[in-house]
C-alpha cells in the first residue's frame, strides 16, 4: 500500500492480516489524496489536517515529495488539541504524535513510514514494514507488473489487497506468477465521539484518542479475507 498519513482503520486492518507490508513508496504520488493529510473530528464533523509539501511535479515519485519548510507542525498540532481536549486519552496521544513529528524527515514517504510503524507498535502491530525503495527498482514497471515484481522480489504467495481496490488487480496474471490474490473486507468498529453522532473513515488518531490502543489493537485484527 502507499504510504498513507495516519491512515484509517481499514488500512491497519490490512497490516493486522499480513505477514509482510511494503510501504509502496516508489509509486506515483496522488494529488489530493490520503498520504500528506487525513481527516479528524471538530465538534462532530470530518475535518483535514496534514502536512505541507513543496510544490513540484505530481508525477513524482512518493518518497521524492518533500516536505515544505515552511511547513510548522505545532499549528497542525493546535488544530487537534482545539478538537480533542476534552477527548479520554487526549494528552497521552497529543504527546505521542508531538515526539514523532518533533524528528526531522526531508520526505512525506520517511515521515509517513515512521508515523506507520510508531503507531503499530503502539497497538500491539508486530507485523514486518518495509519501503519499496529498499528493494530493487525492478524493470521500472508500474501498476500490477511492479505489484508482481515486489511478490517475486519477496518470495510472496499471497498478496492481499482492499476489497474495494479489486479492479486494480487481474487475479488470472497472480494466478500465472503462482501468487493468489486476495480481498481483505474491513470491519470498521463504532465508538463514542463525545455527544456526537459517530463518523466513521476518520483517522486512526480519532480511535486512539478515544480509546484504549490495546482496544485498537484488537480492531485491526479484524476484517475479512476472500479469494479475488
Amino acid at each position: 500500500m502507499q504510504p498513507y498519513f495516519l491512515p484509517y482503520m481499514g488500512y491497519y486492518q490490512l497490516l493486522g492480516a499480513a505477514d509482510l507490508f511494503i510501504s509502496y513508496d516508489t509509486a506515483q504520488f496522488m494529488k489530493n489524496g490520503w498520504i500528506e493529510r487525513n481527516r479528524y473530528l471538530l465538534d462532530g464533523e470530518p475535518k483535514w489536517f496534514g502536512i505541507a509539501l513543496e510544490n513540484s511535479s505530481h508525477t513524482l515519485p512518493i518518497r521524492d515529495k518533500r516536505i515544505s519548510q515552511n511547513f510548522h507542525y505545532p499549528r497542525m498540532l493546535e488544530k487537534l488539541r482545539h478538537a480533542y481536549r476534552k477527548a479520554p486519552h487526549f494528552h497521552t496521544v497529543m504527546n505521542w504524535l508531538t515526539t514523532l513529528l518533533e524528528q526531522p524527515a526531508s520526505s512525506i514517504a520517511e515521515l509517513n513510514l515512521r508515523v506507520l510503524r510508531a503507531s503499530c507498535a503502539l497497538i500491539g502491530l508486530d507485523t514486518p514494514i518495509i519501503a519499496a525503495s529498499d528493494l530493487s527498482p525492478g524493470a521500472g514497471l508500474g501498476g500490477q507488473a511492479r505489484v508482481l515484481e515486489l511478490m517475486t522480489e519477496t518470495a510472496a504467495t499471497h498478496y492481499l489487497n482492499p476489497a474495494a481496490g479489486a479492479f486494480l488487480y487481474n487475479a488470472d496474471a497472480f494466478a500465472d506468477a503462482g501468487v493468489q490474490l486476495e480481498l481483505l473486507r474491513a470491519e470498521l468498529p463504532h465508538y463514542p465521539q463525545h455527544k456526537h453522532e459517530f463518523v466513521g473513515g476518520l483517522s486512526v488518531l480519532d480511535a486512539l484518542m478515544f480509546n484504549p490502543p490495546e482496544i485498537v489493537g484488537e480492531w485491526a485484527r479484524k476484517g475479512s479475507i476472500e479469494h479475488a
